[in-house]
């Protein structure tokens, strides 16, 4: 995101290990922030608000906001108990939190310790112009090969266990059976892809299976699906669903996190339950037909 800031006119001070080769992150964002008389640190991550916590220890003029994109369950990741654990800790740290979602500031509010006041939820949004883009519709479908009348599913997004992408592929099985010129296209990168990859093989639909790897133009691919799925056990509010409505696309999400807040099942969207194969084929199959 260097560039892109840059070219915003934006001042970009990069602190990682691997770009300054010191390992003493704390003292070089303490040094930073008072050399520069900061008044805001800005926060997104449960280990960036733990260094910027350490950072500002002692100091008096400098306001620790944090914004929380997500509340990690145990069965998120790996060593999910731990992270989860962290997560909730770093919560009591910062001296003001953004939450994306309603539902997630009434969540937050509620942990002990944690004053209403404390907690603001600004929910996610997108630039809804930008996404809608059917005129690149074609030449999309061209640059992977898709022809005319083949319905296409459509997923963006990081590529990780809590996405549950393996539900996605087993009901995507009895879709294609129904509909052979089905595609399903993946969009994102992820540590899970081989293990994705190899059910999908497994599954008799790698075939079927477009794997576009990190894409920066995702209005553009957006513009060649016909159906957009969300099937993720845990989101805060999901900027993925916004651009996919933004893009004029129906859209199918598991019922978590604020995606009620934005779909109102079978208006807007359709809702979900979490960790169904069976619905999420459902729903697809009812779109498609």
């Amino acid at each position: 995101m260097r560039d892109e800031f840059s070219r915003l006119g934006a001042q970009v001070v990069d602190f990682s290990v691997r770009t300054s080769g010191s390992g003493n992150l704390t003292g070089r964002i303490r040094e930073h922030i008072a050399n520069h008389q900061v008044k805001i640190v800005h926060t997104h991550s449960p280990l960036t608000i733990l260094k910027a916590a350490r950072a500002l220890t002692g100091t008096r003029h400098t306001t620790h906001l944090a914004t929380v994109h997500l509340l990690y369950a145990p069965g998120d990741r790996r060593w999910g108990l731990l992270y989860a654990l962290l997560h909730r800790f770093t919560l009591y740290l910062p001296d003001h939190l953004v939450a994306v979602s309603q539902k997630m500031g009434r969540q937050i509010a509620a942990y002990p310790g944690i004053k209403a006041s404390r907690v603001t939820a600004i929910q996610n949004a997108i630039d809804c112009e930008s996404f809608y883009l059917p005129g690149q519709r074609d030449d999309c479908r061209s640059e992977f090969g898709l022809a005319t009348e083949s319905p296409v599913i459509g997923y963006t997004g990081r590529i990780e266990k809590m996405k549950r992408l393996d539900l996605l592929l087993h009901a995507f099985v009895p879709v294609l059976v129904r509909h052979p010129q089905a595609r399903l296209m993946i969009i994102g990168e992820g540590k899970l892809k081989p293990e994705l990859d190899a059910i999908a093989e497994r599954l008799g639909v790698s075939h079927a299976v477009i794997w576009t790897g990190f894409r920066q133009d995702i209005a553009r691919l957006l513009a060649a699906t016909d159906v957009y799925v969300q099937p993720s056990a845990n989101e805060g509010l999901s900027l993925s669903i916004l651009e996919a409505m933004a893009a004029g696309k129906p859209v199918i999400s598991t019922d978590v996190g604020g995606a009620n807040e934005v779909i109102t099942d079978q208006q807007n969207g359709i809702l979900i339950r979490s960790g169904s194969t069976s619905a999420i084929a459902t729903a697809i199959m009812e779109l498609l037909d």
